[in-house]
């Protein structure tokens, strides 16, 4: 803080003004992005198969912790029938399965 007791010297832009008003070029972050995944997609594509099947056979801890690195941080499970009671879900298995009888499916 200053003598006067604000804050005012300490902001070095006014509201709506940015201190690089050029910014990042268009993209740039995600060509580089996409041109890195091209190439490693286009190496990938002949040997890489044969390189997991490798993997799961030698390393298998390895292919799991790969396996799981792909995965999403989060996962949130979601259970849809959960409001839904019992005879409310028996209900609809018995309706699913007269409808299956008519078509002569077997239910």
């Amino acid at each position: 803080m200053n003598p006067n007791g604000t804050v005012r010297n300490l902001r070095p832009f006014s509201p709506g003004q940015s201190g690089n008003p050029g910014g990042k070029p268009v993209a740039a972050r995600n060509k580089l992005q996409g041109d890195f995944v091209k190439a490693l997609a286009d190496d990938f594509e002949n040997p890489g198969k044969a390189a997991i099947v490798t993997m799961r056979e030698n390393d298998p801890s390895g292919y799991i912790r790969m396996i799981a690195s792909l995965m999403p941080k989060e996962f949130e499970a979601q259970r849809p029938f959960d409001e839904f009671t019992d005879d409310e879900l028996q209900a609809g298995i018995d309706a699913l399965q007269r409808i299956l009888a008519t078509q002569g499916l077997p239910g």
